[in-house]
């Protein structure tokens, strides 16, 4: 899961000021029954030099759009600047699950680094117990030694103990 790569749906969801602008001249334009040629003759008439081009580009946010143009606009349009940067309501909520979404993808990274990070505690946790478990087993194995030398030398101070016992009765019984 640590080597997953992510594509570019991953990225968070954003709306440009572009964007929101191209929408609205092409919902107005729209709702006023104009071309995009016919918009670009109007801003001609308020003193633009705007070309069929440059209402396409325009709308599909393909272009930076001055200040100035955003007045010009609202002139001809007859609203006001306001209506033409705010974000429609199908974009707000477009927005809104947008938002959502780029949380979702923030947590999910975030629970997939933890998945990470635990699989490589888990990998060092192995590891150690792997040593642990080998010293345990070089200690058994020393305990084991030791018992047989232990057993060896009680076994040969016992059968001393049982010659020197036998001794110890023939002296007596020489006496």
């Amino acid at each position: 899961m640590e080597d997953e790569t992510r594509d570019e749906s991953a990225r968070p969801v954003r709306i440009t000021a572009e964007e929101v602008m191209g929408k609205q001249v092409k919902r107005i334009r729209e709702l006023r029954g104009w071309s995009q040629q016919e918009l670009a003759r109007r801003m001609v008439d308020k003193g633009y030099s705007w070309r069929q081009t440059t209402v396409a580009k325009t709308e599909a946010a393909d272009r930076p759009i001055r200040v100035n143009e955003v007045q010009g606009l609202a002139i001809v349009f007859g609203v006001t600047v306001n209506d033409l940067l705010a974000v429609p309501i199908d974009d707000f909520e477009m927005l809104g699950a947008a938002s959502r979404l780029t949380e979702l993808r923030t947590l999910a990274e975030a629970a997939n680094q933890r998945v990470i990070e635990l699989r490589r505690t888990r990998e060092r946790l192995d590891k150690d117990a792997e040593a642990a478990e080998q010293e345990y087993r070089d200690l058994l194995d020393q305990i084991d030694e030791q018992q047989r030398e232990y057993d060896e030398i009680s076994a040969r101070v016992k059968q001393q103990g049982e010659s020197g016992g036998e001794q110890e009765h023939r002296e007596e019984a020489e006496r």
